[in-house]
């Protein structure tokens, strides 16, 4: 999940060349405020005991040559990769806007898929080249999605947005005040240009 303020990339840009303590202060602030966020999502992630025992056996080499293999689950895989980071991520090529300071999760697809199946109205997906017409009915109900959510399935994701939900808005109220009281203190400071956060 990220904390995106428009605007920001010159304003941080300027302090980090002009006050790079300033800087360093404000990013030990955001970092307090969004690793609880993303250990409380690693926290999250079922054991592999917890999965049904198919989906954390990942298929062996001449398996996948044969075929593009469906991604296993794993906890420690997906644990670690869940992580903060600072500063802005690649462009997203579907909406054309990159963040600032965001918790993801960076390399797991097996963690992926936990975080996200079934949440799009309780749909199953896509049946693909699966030679079981089923598979992805059976598959979601396995992840006990009416159980995780109620019926509705009025959810994001099991994991990182779980983790942010549940924050109520804390780590993004304690993003904004740290990167608003570095900007109202650096433009106090810095008599040649004076930078604000869009709104």
């Amino acid at each position: 999940m990220p904390v995106d303020i428009t605007g920001l990339g010159d304003t941080l840009k300027a302090m980090k060349d002009f006050d790079d303590n300033l800087y360093k202060g404000m990013n030990k602030q955001i970092k307090g405020a969004m690793i609880p966020i993303r250990d409380k999502a690693r926290a999250y992630a079922p054991a592999n005991s917890e999965m049904f025992s198919g989906w954390t056996k990942k298929p062996s080499s001449t398996e996948t040559i044969k075929y593009r293999a469906f991604p296993a689950y794993d906890q420690a895989e997906t644990r670690l990769n869940i992580i903060y980071r600072p500063g802005k991520n690649k462009r997203n090529k579907g909406t054309s806007f990159n963040v600032s300071y965001y918790v993801a999760n960076t390399k797991s697809p097996g963690g992926a898929i936990y975080e996200t199946a079934g949440r799009l109205s309780g749909r199953a997906g896509n049946v693909g080249d699966s030679l079981n017409p089923k598979a992805s009915q059976q598959f979601i109900a396995k992840l006990d999605v009416d159980k995780l959510f109620g019926k509705s399935r009025n959810m994001q994701g099991r994991l990182i947005y779980r983790a942010w939900a549940e924050d109520n808005g804390r780590a993004y109220h304690a993003v904004n005040l740290a990167i608003s009281t570095a900007v109202k203190t650096f433009n106090a400071t810095n008599t040649t240009d004076k930078y604000s956060l869009a709104a």
